[in-house]
């Protein structure tokens, strides 16, 4: 397969995405599973029933699927996000470790505070624990790759920028 070279922006944004997909994706099943003994297909319906309700849980295995996809949806939205925001935004151009460090934790606190809160998922119990644990995992597996590999797209494909 090969990808066009007429976007190779887009080729770039969606392998970020997909990268932090199966980071973040496999944080959150060895997470679940530590935590609770939660296999992965209920992590992954747990996912699906941000858009499908209770049905999630009671569907057959294209739930699970669904699940996969729509995670797979997220981490590239965010990787979109920042790759834009990395354009028009120098801030982002300073130390990539602390950059990564705090986009980690925005998408933390976006994805919990604001979006699945407007889904049609179940709330989380809330404890310190699972949210210091969420933090650094999105710290980790979620920004700081998302700046790496932004930054890296940028410095090989563009003199414009840092």
């Amino acid at each position: 397969m090969q990808f066009s070279t007429k976007r190779p922006g887009a080729v770039a944004v969606l392998v970020t995405g997909c990268a932090v997909g199966v980071l973040d994706g496999a944080a959150a099943l060895i997470n679940a599973w530590l935590r609770s003994g939660t296999p992965p297909e209920r992590v992954f319906r747990y996912i699906a029933s941000a858009m499908f309700g209770n049905a999630a849980y009671t569907g057959d295995g294209t739930m699970v699927v669904a699940g996969v996809a729509l995670h797979f949806m997220v981490a590239v939205l965010w990787s979109v996000v920042f790759f834009v925001a990395y354009r028009y935004w120098p801030l982002l151009h300073g130390n990539k470790w602390v950059t990564g460090c705090l986009y980690g934790l925005f998408v933390w606190l976006m994805m919990n505070l604001v979006m699945v809160p407007l889904t049609q998922a179940p709330p989380l119990k809330f404890t310190w624990q699972g949210a210091i644990t969420g933090w650094l995992i999105h710290m980790v597996l979620v920004g700081i790759p998302i700046v790496l590999l932004t930054r890296w797209w940028y410095e090989k494909f563009t003199a414009k920028f840092p």
